[in-house]
């Protein structure tokens, strides 16, 4: 007699892949159920192209003809608004808070840093919409789903038989839903097709002979915008998320390197020995005015010496991680390393102090000032470090505040304009490159404006490149570039009363 299987439930692979089949008769494959335990279907579920009208005619509004700014953020709200609707109104304030939180950055000034938050903001506001009683892991999951799994199903919600079905029409064969998937994977590419197309007929002639003879470009144009504009906003309002596992943090070890508890407490006397050698010598150095090597200038000691401490102050991060296993199995392990962890903090301290001389000889630079904030995370991570092993906790316990101070200091930086901080310091100098503080843009014009106002002989003339940030109005307007113009409107006037 032949055996009998039975397959109970339907992997998720293809459970995902199989939501063609939902209520086809006969067969007993169900739809993958909504996630967001039960908060109900998103607006696209119950009136799809109302809501993607809505959010193109605002796209419409905020983009057609006009310079990027503030409208991104408004934008980003509004999809936030319209995915929400009908939800209650603390789930949709929640939501709307955090979309506000990433877009604050994007409100101080676009570039592609805020926009990464911006876009964060959205994605997580969206998966608070669909799980408004989850976790935070959870929520961090289903935030990771939404990134990971949105080309995927770029399409799935204006696939054409989903639309016949809710209308009462019937099942497609079986062979067209393969053309489903490959419509699915290309509804990325083909809508930010059109919308770049649509802002390129302007730029390029030879487009133009693309549309139809008898259309306006112009209308042409902007109804390629539309359609592109409705394919991208899509599937924000789909009706259920990607769910995406999170990685798991886990010890690194490497026991390749002959790592035991012998090796590391051997390491320790040695590593610490070396450092405190290191110290002592820029403690003379930088603290005592000893003298330097013969032939050799304060600001090349600074250039060869900040860089490579850093690497070392990063490098023992890594092996108070690698060591972490070992630390119980001596009772001399643990001060050396908590030794070690102090004496690389003021490694840190040390390349800060070398990096600035360098500064203080050759000028500020990008370059330098992001070093300067790195050996500040470095720093404050080997502190965290030393809390993690006084205290015990464990190893994701040290990766996750890392991770988050810095996210934290990333979106600090948002709000910092940079290219003033650096033109302040350069243009301060006898001799300042103004071809170097020429290139910063016109974010750095305040600058020139404060330094004539301060009767120093430079004038934003000598940039041709280096003009006010243009607002020509509420959409492209931000609150960088506005303190710049009233920097710059400050010193015209301080000009003409001289």
């Amino acid at each position: 007699m032949p055996r009998m299987y039975e397959v109970r439930g339907v992997p998720g692979s293809i459970a995902r892949d199989a939501w063609w089949l939902e209520g086809t008769e006969g067969v007993g494959v169900a739809a993958p159920a909504a996630r967001g335990g039960g908060q109900g279907r998103s607006l696209l579920a119950r009136g799809g192209p109302a809501a993607v009208l809505v959010l193109v005619l605002l796209g419409d509004v905020l983009f057609w003809g006009h310079a990027p700014g503030l409208s991104v953020a408004i934008f980003a709200l509004g999809i936030v608004l319209v995915a929400g609707a009908g939800r209650p109104v603390p789930v949709l304030g929640r939501a709307v808070a955090v979309c506000l939180v990433g877009a604050l950055p994007v409100a101080e000034y676009l570039q592609p840093l805020s926009f990464l938050f911006l876009t964060a903001g959205l994605m997580a506001s969206l998966a608070i919409l669909h799980g408004p009683g989850d976790r935070l892991t959870v929520l961090a999951a289903r935030t990771a789903g939404l990134f990971t799994g949105l080309p995927r199903q770029w399409l799935r919600c204006l696939d054409p038989r989903r639309l016949l079905r809710r209308g009462g029409g019937a099942a497609w064969p079986t062979d067209l839903a393969r053309l489903g998937g490959g419509l699915r994977d290309w509804a990325f590419p083909l809508g930010g097709s059109l919308v770049f197309l649509a802002l390129l007929m302007d730029a390029n002639p030879v487009f133009l002979r693309i549309g139809l003879p008898q259309l306006d470009p112009l209308i042409l144009q902007r109804m390629l915008f539309w359609g592109g504009l409705a394919v991208l906003v899509t599937p924000f309002l789909q009706a259920e998320l990607p769910a995406a596992r999170l990685p798991q943090v886990t010890v690194p070890r490497l026991p390749g390197l002959g790592l035991n508890a012998r090796s590391v407490l051997r390491a320790l006397v040695m590593f610490n020995l070396l450092i405190g050698v290191q110290m002592a010598s820029d403690l003379t150095i930088l603290a005592g005015g000893a003298a330097l090597p013969r032939g050799m200038t304060y600001a090349e000691y600074a250039h060869r010496g900040a860089y490579p401490l850093l690497v070392t102050a990063m490098l023992a991060g890594a092996f108070a991680i690698a060591a972490r296993p070992f630390w119980r199995e001596h009772r001399l392990i643990r001060p050396l390393m908590g030794l070690w962890l102090v004496q690389n903090v003021a490694v840190t301290g040390a390349a800060a102090l070398r990096l600035d001389l360098y500064i203080g000889a050759y000028g500020l630079t990008y370059l330098r000032i992001y070093a300067l904030i790195w050996m500040g995370l470095v720093a404050a991570g080997l502190a965290l470090a030393l809390w993690q092993m006084l205290r015990g906790h464990g190893t994701g316990w040290l990766m996750l505040r890392a991770a988050g101070m810095g996210a934290a200091t990333l979106y600090a930086c948002g709000f910092v304009n940079f290219a003033g901080i650096v033109a302040a310091q350069n243009l301060a100098r006898p001799l300042p490159d103004l071809d170097y503080v020429c290139s910063l843009g016109p974010m750095a014009s305040g600058e020139f404006a404060r330094a004539q106002m301060h009767d120093r002989l430079i004038h934003p003339a000598a940039c041709g490149a280096t003009w006010p940030p243009l607002n020509e109005g509420w959409r492209d307007w931000g609150y960088r570039a506005h303190r710049v113009n009233l920097m710059v409107q400050a010193g015209m006037q301080q000009g003409r009363a001289e």
